[in-house]
């Protein structure tokens, strides 16, 4: 089922003819016409598919407007004075860049519009061009358009490149590959170096991508343990220009908030650590030369790993806890244990059907991947490096499931460099079909559809339910109302700062400790306490969906409590209902508050 992998292969410098270039243009231009077309009713009113991507857009909106590269605040979350992002600016950029061009061609809206279609299709484009580049690596050029196909079909990993999908994720998505694609090249300072600056740029942007980090690391480690001069030469390059990188960015892109307790981003917690690990591979790459043997070569890298994690334990050690450490232990409960993207492949699913759409592809290029590797021998160190990322990486997937929107991008490769060694044997026709189907992650999104509908048809209305409840038409109408502060639910609040003029007591951040507690304490008390939270808060409206705030961890706090009354059609005296259509529940307070548009 698979292609032997020699070095040769890896060592060549693949050029893409015209076909293949054509086929990813393509197939970028199809799919992404097909997604628009589908999804035009609510991308043409700038609704977009997700909360992150509702709050990039007034992220750049912000930027645009003269907001300051290094102020992350989003002054329209949480109480008074905003609450500060853990995003990056990075992200921002091109986005922000195609806005600005094009504004004074079409107008803000149609330049906005264009650019959440256009960039993540540009996105797509660079993905299905990397995974053929490393197809054609590992195995050589028969592989690369079967890579192109299996690429665009690759579940979950292509749902981040869908139109409005404007979130840092798709771009992480292409900086790992690319940095899948130095791992499996020729070695030389300047892969190592292209390497480590795309490796600093990616801790920046977000740590979502730390897993697969950790995964490339140790495979360019194994790589630089059983290497040469060259590999010497990569380790350097990839540590100088991870500690430079990062270096440049601390000068350059140092955010005015600068928190010493998270450690989810561009942190002094995560910043400590990367310029650890960059003199650590500097050391490593440096010693190379004096350490000819295998076992000198051990003990060196288990004194400069030793050592690099003293460092972080002393430094960074809040980046040993988690992400979230800092987090209210009550939000970490009814909250973030809820987030279903930070929760493991096969625990705290919703239905089975979620399992098999987003782990089968990973797990099964991954043992694939394991068997090329093996069937190769251990001289075809590219495909050994390829299955160590892998294997990691779908250790982390079983951990945490967010790992699969880059891991079924890059299982989807071992099939392809599988077909493409079963070309041209018409006895394998057979095997060849089937690692097609089994190599297609759209495979598995269709069986998973039919068992959740069979299985899970109370969690599928319940999803259909909150997809109304956040419709586009309501919160144009809510839109229309004077701007104020609403209070509203996590799930909410991204929609309501990237859809209308209001601030939003919460939404899905984690910094924002303060403001979602206080939604919590708002829905969750009795009506009367409710009420004069509200005054103290400075609330002028109230949005609520009727299946927000039903998870199991809140039960107990239901009954009596505000949510329960509105969702049960109990209005206190003190809200008066809005309609704005659809599903969602709105209203404002009857006796309002002096003007507050000053802080706004």
């Amino acid at each position: 089922m698979s292609t032997a992998m020699t070095p040769a292969n890896a060592a060549s410098h693949p050029r893409f003819p015209w076909s293949v270039l054509l086929l990813a243009l393509g197939l970028t231009v199809l799919l992404t016409s097909a997604w628009t077309i589908k999804d035009w009713a609510t991308l043409s009113l700038l609704r977009l598919p997700d909360n992150d991507d509702m709050m990039r857009i007034a992220e750049i909106r912000d930027w645009i407007g003269g907001q300051r590269f290094n102020d992350l605040m989003q002054y329209r979350l949480g109480p008074p004075g905003g609450a500060p992002m853990h995003w990056s600016r990075l992200a921002d950029a091109v986005p922000a860049a195609m806005v600005l061009v094009l504004t004074p061609l079409f107008g803000t809206h149609a330049a906005e519009l264009a650019m959440v279609i256009a960039w993540p299709a540009l996105l797509f484009l660079c993905y299905l061009l990397l995974a053929a580049r490393i197809a054609h690596r590992l195995s050589g050029p028969a592989a690369r358009p079967v890579a192109v196909i299996l690429a665009a079909l690759a579940f979950p990993t292509i749902s981040l490149f869908i139109p409005g999908r404007i979130d840092h994720h798709a771009l992480q998505i292409v900086l790992m590959l690319a940095l899948v694609d130095g791992l499996v090249r020729r070695p030389s300072l300047a892969t190592g170096a292209a390497m480590g600056v795309i490796a600093a740029a990616s801790l920046a942007i977000g740590l979502e991508s730390a897993p697969e980090l950790v995964a490339v690391m140790a495979a360019l480690g194994w790589l630089w343990l059983t290497g040469d001069a060259a590999g010497d030469r990569r380790a350097l390059g990839f540590g100088i220009a991870l500690a430079g990188t990062t270096g440049l960015m601390l000068v350059f892109m140092h955010p005015d908030a600068w928190p010493r307790e998270w450690c989810d981003g561009f942190t002094p917690a995560s910043t400590r650590a990367t310029l650890a690990l960059g003199v650590g591979w500097s050391v490593l790459g440096l010693a190379g030369a004096r350490l000819p043997t295998l076992p000198r070569r051990l003990a060196a890298g288990a004194a400069v790993g030793i050592a690099v994690l003293l460092s972080v334990s002393q430094t960074s050690m809040v980046c040993l806890a988690g992400p979230y450490d800092a987090l209210t232990p009550f939000l970490k409960e009814v909250w973030m244990s809820n987030v279903s993207e930070a929760r493991g492949l096969f625990v705290g699913q919703d239905t089975p059907g979620t399992i098999l759409a987003y782990g089968a592809l990973s797990l099964l290029g991954s043992a694939l991947a394991v068997m090329q590797a093996v069937r190769g021998g251990w001289r075809a160190r590219p495909a050994v490096a390829f299955a160590i990322v892998l294997v990691i990486s779908a250790v982390a997937a079983i951990l945490q499931i967010r790992v699969t929107y880059i891991l079924a991008g890059l299982g989807s490769i071992p099939f392809a460099v599988a077909i493409a060694g079963a070309q041209g044997r018409p006895e394998r026709m057979a095997a060849r079909l089937m690692l097609w189907v089994l190599g297609a992650g759209v495979t598995y999104l269709a069986i998973s559809r039919q068992m959740d509908l069979a299985l899970a048809k109370p969690i599928e209305a319940a999803r259909v339910d909150a997809r109304r409840c956040t419709n586009a038409e309501q919160f144009v109408a809510i839109a229309r109302q004077p701007a104020g502060l609403v209070a509203a639910p996590i799930d909410l609040g991204s929609y309501l700062i990237g859809m209308t003029p209001h601030r939003a007591l919460a939404a899905g951040y984690h910094r924002n400790n303060d403001g979602n507690m206080a939604a919590y304490r708002f829905f969750l008390s009795p009506p009367a306490r409710s009420a004069a939270m509200a005054r103290r808060l400075g609330v002028d409206y109230v949005a609520l969906c009727p299946a927000n705030m039903r998870e199991n961890v809140l039960e107990p706090y239901r009954p009596g409590s505000l949510v329960e009354a509105l969702q049960s059609g109990h209005v206190p005296d003190w809200l008066e209902p809005v309609p704005v259509g659809g599903s969602m529940l709105f209203f404002r307070l009857r006796e309002r508050l002096p003007d507050r548009t000053d802080r706004l």
